[in-house]
């Protein structure tokens, strides 16, 4: 299985596009930077995952759990516009 973090950009009076999707290897230690924002796979179980939500100097944002056959969101807070991301575990055959 992998972890697929699909970026959003929205902004107010716009329609969000799609900018890009991102796959992991779903390892714990695995680091991946978008948009000046990290994501670490902290923890795997059999159908979850912890991810951590990281800062450039390091500090913790935010943590999500991201179960098989669900998905999670993140989204930073932001009046106007942004960066909004899906997260969800996939498998590739």
């Amino acid at each position: 299985m992998k972890l697929k973090i699909i970026d959003y950009f929205w902004a107010v009076g716009h329609r969000t596009k799609r900018k890009g999707s991102h796959k992991i290897p779903l390892a714990e230690g695995e680091l991946r930077e978008i948009n000046y924002v990290q994501f670490r796979i902290d923890k795997v179980e059999k159908d979850k995952a912890q991810i951590s939500v990281i800062r450039r100097d390091g500090t913790v944002i935010k943590e999500i759990t991201v179960e098989k056959g669900r998905r999670s969101y993140y989204h930073p807070r932001s009046m106007d516009a942004g960066h909004e991301y899906t997260l969800k575990l996939t498998k590739f055959f």
